[in-house]
């Protein structure tokens, strides 16, 4: 990986790590597209945790179709970062994955309006992970021309 995929990926995943809520698409099963926004936690592969009731729209549609795609964007700061992969259930997983529990302090840390989630039943939650296949980074701050401000990320970080 040469020194400027190094940096981009580097930066890719520090905008990533410091945004607490992004945009989940998925597809139900009559093709619909559908998007919302949920708060995540990720980790060094760009892979994106988070958290639904088992009767939502989001986790009906994941269980008839587990590719979906995220967005996190930043307005003051014109960065954008898209993933595509496939979402896995991690319920009972949940309590090993160190990721889960950045989750529920992202969750709660809004101490004034807690996350939505916080007000549903928690026996019916399910905690996922979406492993990215495609990642690509628009960093608008600089530059100019497509080639240097959008770029995709390599998901296997080279020495």
């Amino acid at each position: 990986m040469r020194m400027e995929e190094k940096e981009s990926r580097a930066a890719a995943l520090a905008f990533l790590k410091g945004r607490k809520t992004g945009v989940l698409a998925t597809i139900a099963q009559d093709g619909a597209a559908r998007a919302r926004t949920v708060y995540f936690a990720s980790d060094d592969s760009f892979g994106i945790y988070f958290v639904t009731n088992a009767d939502t729209r989001k986790w009906s549609d994941l269980q008839h179709d587990h590719r979906a795609a995220f967005v996190v964007s930043d307005e003051a700061v014109p960065q954008t970062l898209q993933l595509e992969g496939t979402v896995k259930d991690l319920s009972g997983t949940a309590l090993i994955e160190p990721e889960l529990v950045s989750l529920a302090a992202i969750i709660l840390s809004n101490t004034r309006y807690f996350a939505q989630l916080t007000r549903f039943d928690p026996s019916a939650m399910v905690f996922l992970k979406l492993t990215p296949s495609w990642v690509r980074f628009g960093d608008f701050t600089s530059g100019k021309g497509t080639e240097s401000v959008l770029r995709e990320i390599a998901l296997t970080p080279a020495s």
